[in-house]
């Protein structure tokens, strides 16, 4: 009779086993290993992976309560670190464990492997299949509420998978949950910095909100990154190692060293992110993207605090509201500067202007010079289209203030590359046709935006009386009455007087906001 239960696991099961683990971290733990044949299978299941780490022997720790088989192993150079798996307590954070325990205690190994496997990792174990099938008693009732507690469990069971015997048994995958990611030292500092604002200043939050969390967010994380350097500063000027060398070697990256180059590298991250804010990001062209990028460093020397962030916003706003007049009237020329050529000849309409009779508005739907496609291919490039069109929209978003709904344009791109079909491709403003001919048509999908785009343009270029759309039909005067009734006639300038706020709003306000996490 075999006393121990020991059942070297067969090879194929052992590979059947290993193909469980879905990421496997060495060190890799194996409890009662006898001679090794578990870890053997593992190794041969994945050696020809030539995208995984290449396993040796150290790589796995073993557990072996017998002391031959210990030696046998001890003998192939396989890491014996300790006999008995129950009573194995390690500070190691094994994150893969394969196992094969005795079928009499099998309930104990594995409640034993979930509670020192660490948080996100996986087990594979071979069980008899008795031992879930019937959970009759206390210890196996435990095992299997811990396997339900865990991330993601899954059994298979398989019949004489032992070579002489006909026992059924159960190959077991657990990948226990991860646990959520809480720096304590941040916590705390962020908890202390919201209580002593909120004492000082308890309209602050009402004030400012979303960036008055960020700038709490700000505090905690710059006084956590100076506890801890000081710590691990601390800590090598006592740990043990005058034989060996330093435990952690800190250090920084460009933005400098010390305590300055810390706060440096957090200033940048936050002024990073509030330049790359959703809002932000939706008005500034590609050119302004660039400046405002090659500012960051610059930057970086400012702490994050509401005096610098209501200063930046000064700033950013004048000068954003000159760049987007550059933008919309760039968008202007690029329909427009063709206009004699034949191709281009429909995307203007002439039309009798303030002291010109050479005045003309776009069509609502134009044609554009855009290099779509590649040579080799002869279909479109993404990027290329999506920039191309990218600083269009930004354009047309600041005249269209917030009336429609945004869309993923390089998605749209992409659904229309994958079908390889190029014609009404729906973006936000527009339905564009690209055509190989290197050439696209855009349609103004609302009349309304095309309607204020020639407004606006016309105004920039005095076509358009300064006052227009700011009187009655009735009060023009005979001069402006014809140049309205050119341009859009009576009836469509009586809605644009009605509606004056939307089609002649010269600035849109600028709400400098960035996402908060955590």
């Amino acid at each position: 009779m075999n006393f121990e239960q020991y059942y070297p696991t067969p090879e194929s099961l052992g590979k059947k086993l290993a193909a469980l683990i879905q990421k496997p971290q060495p060190p890799i733990l194996e409890p009662s290993a006898g001679t090794g044949n578990l870890i053997q299978a593992f190794r041969e299941a994945r050696k020809y992976n030539r995208w995984e780490y290449r396993y040796s022997e150290k790589d796995f720790h073993c557990v072996e309560i017998n002391p031959e088989r210990a030696a046998t192993l001890k003998g192939n150079d396989f890491v014996i670190i300790w006999d008995n798996f129950l009573t194995f307590n390690p500070l190691m954070p094994y994150q893969t464990i394969i196992m094969n325990p005795p079928f009499h205690d099998g309930a104990k190994h594995l409640l034993k492997a979930l509670n020192i496997i660490a948080d996100g990792g996986e087990i594979a174990c071979i069980l008899n299949a008795e031992t879930i099938k019937n959970p009759y008693t206390n210890e196996r009732k435990a095992l299997i509420q811990e396997l339900e507690n865990a991330e993601d469990y899954q059994v298979e069971y398989v019949q004489s998978a032992f070579d002489g015997t006909d026992v059924e048994v159960a190959l077991i995958h657990v990948e226990k949950k991860a646990a959520s990611v809480k720096c304590a030292t941040f916590e705390n500092f962020k908890k202390s910095i919201v209580e002593e604002r909120e004492q000082s200043d308890p309209q602050a939050l009402i004030r400012h909100g979303e960036i008055n969390g960020l700038i709490d967010r700000y505090q905690a994380e710059v006084k956590t990154a100076l506890s801890i350097y000081d710590e691990l500063q601390s800590y090598n000027e006592i740990c043990l190692h005058e034989t060996y060398h330093e435990i952690f070697k800190v250090t920084l990256n460009s933005h400098g060293t010390g305590h300055a180059g810390i706060v440096k590298a957090i200033n940048y991250n936050y002024w990073y992110k509030l330049l790359h804010s959703t809002e932000l990001d939706r008005l500034l062209t590609s050119e302004a993207c660039r400046d405002y990028s090659s500012k960051l460093r610059e930057m970086e020397e400012y702490e994050f605090n509401e005096r610098n962030i209501l200063q930046l916003k000064a700033d950013l706003t004048k000068n954003l509201l000159g760049s987007i007049d550059v933008a919309i009237m760039k968008v202007w020329d690029n329909f427009t500067h063709r206009f004699s050529y034949t191709d281009y000849s429909k995307n203007i309409h002439y039309y009798n202007g303030w002291k010109t009779n050479k005045a003309f508005k776009c069509n609502r739907k134009v044609i554009i010079p855009l290099y779509a496609f590649d040579h080799i291919g002869g279909r479109i490039d993404v990027n290329r289209v999506r920039e191309e069109l990218a600083d269009i929209e930004k354009a047309m978003n600041y005249l269209d203030c917030g009336r429609t709904e945004g869309c993923d344009m390089a998605e749209r791109l992409q659904q229309s590359k994958s079908a390889g079909v190029y014609r009404a491709i729906d973006t936000k403003f527009f339905k564009v046709d690209i055509f190989k001919k290197n050439t696209a048509h855009l349609t103004f999908k609302d009349e309304s935006l095309l309607k204020k785009f020639n407004l606006y343009c016309g105004r920039k270029l005095n076509w358009l009386p300064d006052d227009y759309g700011y009187k009655p039909y009735e009060s023009l005067n005979d001069e402006e009455r014809a140049v309205a009734d050119s341009f859009e006639g009576r009836d469509s300038y009586t809605e644009t007087f009605h509606n004056r706020q939307f089609y002649l709003q010269r600035n849109s306000p600028l709400m400098l906001t960035a996402s908060q996490k955590g």
